[in-house]
């Protein structure tokens, strides 16, 4: 799987067939806000979202900037991997 980073419509995305799955962002200083999900049907019982999402969190590590989950889904993503939770900026927490 793919993750791009649409800087232009400031979503990360994910082509699959004629799907497309994004996560959504908005950027202040050093920090990531991801404000929305919108993934294809099959794309969460799949496991795909998951996927999708450690994949985008790599990028951003990788960036050397910090998530603030506004997102159900992203929320649950650093509640059941608490390594991740080294992404969250100070103060945050889940």
């Amino acid at each position: 799987m793919e993750v791009v980073d649409n800087k232009e419509m400031r979503h990360f995305e994910v082509r699959e067939d004629d799907h497309l799955a994004i996560i959504e962002y908005q950027l202040q200083e050093k920090k990531v806000f991801l404000t929305k999900v919108d993934f294809p049907k099959d794309f969460v019982e799949s496991g795909k979202a998951e996927v999708m999402l450690e994949k985008t969190l790599d990028m951003i590590e990788a960036d050397g900037m910090r998530v603030v989950p506004m997102t159900r889904f992203v929320k649950e993503h650093f509640r059941s991997h608490p390594a991740r939770k080294k992404l969250l900026p100070v103060g945050i927490h889940l």
